[in-house]
């Protein structure tokens, strides 16, 4: 089992890849948000009087607006899946002439069979 570091270590990786940063704080642990943002632009941030949790609304907003999109591009594949089912099932010209030729085969078998009969 992993010691303590190497398990922070490996949910600090974790988190980085995800987009995010572990933070310790004494024996604590925060997950924030990772921002490539310079140390003026986080000085205005921190200076700006808005509500605490308005930057996780909006990423909580992006983060919704994104499932949104991804939803609806499953959807159009879905349908267009099922239009391609549907069309495989129908067939099309090759459907129809595979179809034809297994019919001329069965109507040449009755006939030989019907030869074979009359000659016994």
């Amino acid at each position: 089992m992993p010691n303590e570091d190497e398990r922070e270590q490996a949910l600090r990786q974790a988190a980085r890849l995800k987009g995010f940063s572990l933070v310790r704080a004494g024996d604590a642990f925060a997950l924030a948000v990772y921002t490539a943002a310079t140390l003026d632009e986080i000085a205005d941030f921190l200076v700006a009087e808005s509500p605490p949790d308005a930057g996780h609304r909006r990423v909580e907003k992006d983060r919704r607006a994104d499932l949104w999109a991804i939803l609806r591009a499953e959807r159009a594949l879905i349908a267009e899946l099922e239009v391609e089912k549907r069309k495989a099932s129908i067939g099309g010209p090759e459907h129809e002439t595979i179809e034809a030729k297994l019919a001329e085969i069965r109507r040449r078998i009755a006939e030989i069979e019907d030869n074979k009969r009359a000659q016994a």
